[in-house]
């Protein structure tokens, strides 16, 4: 894949490109955004570029780096994720005990990237590239590493080596430190608008209903959208509802639904993290079509074009000024989620101030 053909993402790319053309890409980025929106995608066509013999800023897609780096078979281009767990293996340090493990390929995976990932990765960007211009490094999700393996990789970050580009792919930047993410360029990678997301859609043989419904239903995001079938569309719709009715609640100002607020926010919670991430990212994309329409933006350039007539009333109970607060309170919610508050907690801040209670920040 080309930088340009990443979906609905023409600010982050183009972005890329001009530093690709001008010779003055950063040697660390932070490719940041909700699942589903093209991140990962845009960094082997960024690894790609990097490589491509061709001459021109973006890949060209038949040298033979080109055709290497998707396949994972350039020696330059090096993905750093979660390994498989050993059989019977301990956990392999601070951080990891106590947690889920995932799964991939049919195998278990540890829950996190460790240290002694990153000092690996860190020894070889010392190294001269074997074929290639740079050695490129993709730490994916960047967010499962552990403390210490940030603090490793800092010390990367702050001395550099001369042809190495390093890009962090993560959906949760707040779970990353601070002296991580302010060593980097962050790239954010938005939801697509749900017109363009379903036009998308209808170009790769969806039929034009199932598209529009789909599309809302992913949040403008395409891989989601792509991968999306019926239980999971009906899960997905009912979230969604839940979501948006507390919103409604809470900005309608009468009493009984004010006293509902800390029922609405235990609902809203969840049972896991991810379940409220999900939710915090619902409530921040539903914000944010509010504010547009608040400042008189039309319907077409919603994420959540299907509900524009119960989003312009949020909109018009909130207020423009009101609303665009209200989508940075979601954003700041994640980084409270790190420092191990309740869920419960934070949702029932968020409505809270989408009630009219002073801002948490």
């Amino acid at each position: 894949m080309k930088l340009a053909d990443v979906p609905g993402q023409d600010a982050a790319t183009g972005l890329l490109l001009r530093a690709l053309a001008a010779d003055r890409l950063p040697h660390a980025l932070l490719f940041q955004g909700a699942e589903g929106t093209g991140k990962a995608d845009a960094a082997l066509a960024l690894a790609a570029a990097i490589q491509c013999e061709a001459g021109g800023p973006d890949a060209c897609g038949a040298c033979g780096p080109c055709r290497k780096v998707p396949r994972s078979l350039h020696p330059d281009v090096i993905r750093i994720s979660r390994l498989p767990r050993k059989d019977g293996a301990a956990p392999a340090e601070e951080g990891e005990e106590g947690e889920e493990e995932g799964e991939a390929d049919g195998k278990e995976v540890r829950r996190v990237i460790a240290v002694d990932q990153i000092r690996e990765m860190a020894e070889h960007a010392s190294f001269a590239p074997r074929e290639g211009k740079a050695r490129v490094f993709v730490i994916d999700p960047a967010d499962r590493m552990t403390v210490a393996a940030q603090n490793a990789l800092l010390k990367t970050l702050e001395e550099p080596p001369g042809r190495a580009t390093i890009v962090l792919v993560t959906s949760r930047p707040h779970a990353l430190l601070p002296t991580v993410r302010s060593r980097c360029l962050a790239v954010r990678f938005r939801a697509m608008t749900s017109p363009a997301l379903a036009e998308l859609l209808v170009a790769r043989g969806t039929g034009p209903e199932e598209a529009r419904e789909r599309a809302a239903l992913a949040e403008g995001r395409p891989r989601i959208a792509l991968e999306l079938d019926r239980d999971a569309q009906d899960a997905r719709r009912a979230r969604r509802e839940e979501v948006l009715l507390a919103l409604e609640a809470a900005s309608s100002g009468r009493p009984e639904d004010l006293a509902r607020i800390p029922s609405l926010a235990a609902s809203c919670a969840g049972e896991t993290e991810e379940s409220f991430l999900e939710v915090l990212d619902l409530a921040e994309s539903l914000l944010r079509d509010a504010s547009r329409l608040a400042a008189g933006s039309p319907a077409d350039v919603l994420v959540h074009a299907d509900l524009s007539r119960r989003i312009g009333a949020l909109g018009e109970r909130i207020g423009l000024a009101r609303a665009a607060d209200l989508v940075r309170c979601a954003e700041r919610l994640r980084d409270d989620l790190r420092l191990n508050l309740g869920r419960s907690l934070l949702a029932e801040s968020l409505l809270a101030s989408v009630a009219g209670a002073p801002l948490p920040f």
